[in-house]
Parts: C-alpha cells; sequence; structure tokens
C-alpha cells in the first residue's frame, strides 16, 4: 500500500495527550500542509492562528465556557458546561482556521476544512495526533467571544470554520471502525 493511502487510512482523532510539545519543524511542515489545501478558485482564503501557550489555551478554555453559558441555544452547551472541558483536550498545540466569508464566497468552510484535513494528515505521519474541535465557529457573533478571537488573532471579518488539537498522543490511538456499506454507487 502507498505511504500516503496509509495515512489517510491510519489516521484517527486523538482526545488525550502527552504534555510535551512538538518541534516548530513539524509544526511547520503540518502548517504548509495546510497552506497547499486545494481551494476554490485558488482562493487560499484561509488565516491561521497556532497557539502553543497552555496559560493562553487555558484562557481559549474559559471564552468558550463564558460565551456558551450566555447563548442560551447553544448546542454545546452541556458538553462544553462539563467542568473536564478543555478547547483542546490537554494538547500542547490549537490551531484556529478562519477565513473571511467574502475571500471564498459560498465555499470558505469547505476551503478551511480542506486545509484542516491536509493538516492532519501531514501531523499524523509526523508522528503527531490530532482532533478536530467544533465549538469555536458557533460562537462567531456572540459579542463577548467576537471580541477575544479578534485580540487573539482572528481577523475581524474573518469566521472560524475549524479548530483543532495537536500533539503526541498519551496512548495508542485505537483500531479503525468498519467502514459503514452501502456508501459507494459507481456509475459507467
Amino acid at each position: 500500500m502507498n505511504e500516503t493511502i496509509k495515512t489517510i487510512q491510519t489516521r484517527r482523532s486523538i482526545r488525550s495527550y502527552k504534555p510535551e510539545q512538538f518541534p516548530n519543524d513539524d509544526l511547520q511542515q503540518i502548517l504548509n500542509a495546510g497552506l497547499y489545501a486545494p481551494s476554490a478558485r485558488n482562493g487560499q482564503p484561509w488565516h491561521f492562528v497556532v497557539v502553543r501557550s497552555h496559560k493562553m489555551i487555558a484562557e481559549i478554555t474559559v471564552a468558550v465556557k463564558a460565551a456558551t453559558a450566555r447563548m442560551p441555544d447553544n448546542p454545546y452547551k452541556n458538553f462544553v458546561g462539563n467542568n473536564s472541558y478543555t478547547v483542546n483536550f490537554n494538547a500542547p498545540t490549537f490551531i484556529i482556521v478562519s477565513a473571511n466569508p467574502a475571500d471564498s464566497p459560498g465555499m470558505a468552510a469547505e476551503d478551511c476544512s480542506l486545509a484542516l484535513g491536509n493538516m492532519f494528515l501531514a501531523a499524523h505521519s509526523l508522528g503527531i495526533g490530532s482532533c478536530w474541535v467544533n465549538q469555536l465557529g458557533i460562537l462567531n457573533d456572540e459579542p463577548g467571544f467576537r471580541n477575544f478571537i479578534t485580540k487573539l488573532g482572528v481577523p475581524q471579518a474573518n469566521r472560524i470554520y475549524g479548530c483543532a488539537s495537536f500533539g503526541y498522543a498519551a496512548n495508542p490511538p485505537s483500531a479503525p471502525p468498519n467502514r459503514k456499506e452501502n456508501n459507494i454507487v459507481i456509475v459507467e
């Protein structure tokens, strides 16, 4: 089996990390993989904010909890309200991917998702675990959170389309579950 396909088939979401940080050279390779993702009309609308400070990640967690508590219809309310919740599963690196919707009309979410997908695969190929994080995107328009993420480095006009935790896995990943059947139709 070719290495790219093997990487795709063996990557798993990691939700428990070792505290030590991985090298900056590996981070640069992961970010470059994101920059080389396909995008609509080659617009490359994404913007990455990389947080490698446990203190700042803890502040993001506090901001997410507070903003979620202020939103009565937030579907993540119970999950985020849990005392053990952290935005990053205690990983040492957290990456926020955003874009200005005007830079990729109707396709910014897809473009940012592809960038994150590339970063997940690059990380896995380097022995680094990762996991998608959903909770921040729903908070884009919550005023207190908007102010917080703008100060963090997300441009004011940008929307968060995805986030991810990155770090060395604390435990070996589980075997992949069987793939669902009947999800492919080939028409010739």
